[in-house]
């Protein structure tokens, strides 16, 4: 009798928050994230909860809450280290890039579709610097010399929808053979890094126009490269003192380039992204691409 009482009150748990997510996203999103679980993460034994359970928790931690030990005042004095297990789900999920593997689900049903069709793309591309907390990978100094900070790129299109979002490696620094510092790149140097990315969608394009600031001005064999192997032309703003002078071509796309600002203004509401608190790279990611989730628009 009391196993049946059991199996009773899961049921009724799982409604309740299948309909707590309903806040977050839509039923379809929901689906996908259950699928993709049962697809990737291979358990050997059931966990006690279910997926939307430890979705919504997740959630929590990224919008309202300031660490993963103040889910123990959600949960209660019954449960006080049961915000480990929460956390592990979402270690594990990150690992195996099950948010990202949803995004680009939704990005193929409705936003990818337009753009096989186009011959030319105009993508706008810009990185930021993130305040670095406990982070320990893929971290180095940057606008502060006393305080090492992570960056971030992102590609996205000018409905503000994001194509590429990926973490960059810092470089090391070396004086007489010894690794005094590892610092961040350039913004010049984060192209390839977020164009290889961008490229894991599978876009069908003739030319890819892509919009940066001043910070993404390239010498002309790199950007001659960059157009034979990527088919990548650069349009950023030229100086005033450079005799060659922007076309009037680009200045149309660098009118839009604030969309790419925006979006910037929308990760950065959430305290996990704006301050990285995350030990791995990959947890920080999932957090990034759980919160795009979250700003998806069809």
């Amino acid at each position: 009798m009391l196993f049946y009482i059991n199996i009773f009150l899961i049921n009724i748990i799982k409604m309740d928050y299948s309909k707590k997510l309903l806040e977050f996203f839509d039923i379809e999103i929901i689906m996908i994230f259950i699928k993709t679980i049962k697809k990737y993460c291979h358990d050997k034994r059931k966990t006690k909860y279910s997926i939307e359970y430890y979705l919504y928790h997740i959630i929590l931690v990224l919008k309202e809450l300031s660490s993963w030990k103040s889910l123990k005042y959600l949960l209660g004095n019954n449960k006080p280290n049961h915000y480990k297990t929460i956390q592990d789900i979402h270690l594990k999920w990150s690992r195996f890039n099950i948010y990202k593997i949803v995004y680009n689900i939704l990005l193929k049903k409705y936003k990818l579709d337009y753009l096989k069709r186009s011959s030319n793309l105009i993508l706008f591309i810009d990185s930021s610097n993130i305040y670095n907390k406990n982070g320990s990978v893929d971290t180095g100094y940057g606008m502060n010399p006393k305080k090492k900070e992570s960056k971030i790129s992102v590609i996205c299109d000018k409905n503000k929808n994001i194509y590429s979002l990926s973490l960059v490696k810092a470089n090391q620094k070396t004086v007489n053979q010894k690794v005094v510092r590892k610092t961040l790149p350039h913004d010049s140097k984060t192209i390839k890094i977020s164009v290889d990315d961008l490229q894991q969608n599978k876009l069908k394009y003739k030319n890819l126009y892509l919009v940066g600031d001043k910070g993404y001005a390239l010498n002309k064999t790199d950007k001659d490269k960059l157009l034979i192997d990527k088919n990548v032309i650069l349009v950023y703003p030229h100086k005033k003192n450079q005799k060659e002078k922007t076309p009037k071509k680009h200045k149309v796309y660098l009118n839009k380039r604030y969309v790419i600002e925006n979006v910037y203004s929308k990760l950065k509401r959430y305290n996990r992204i704006c301050i990285r608190k995350d030990k791995l790279d990959t947890t920080y990611l999932g957090f990034c691409f759980l919160a795009s989730l979250l700003t998806f628009k069809k």
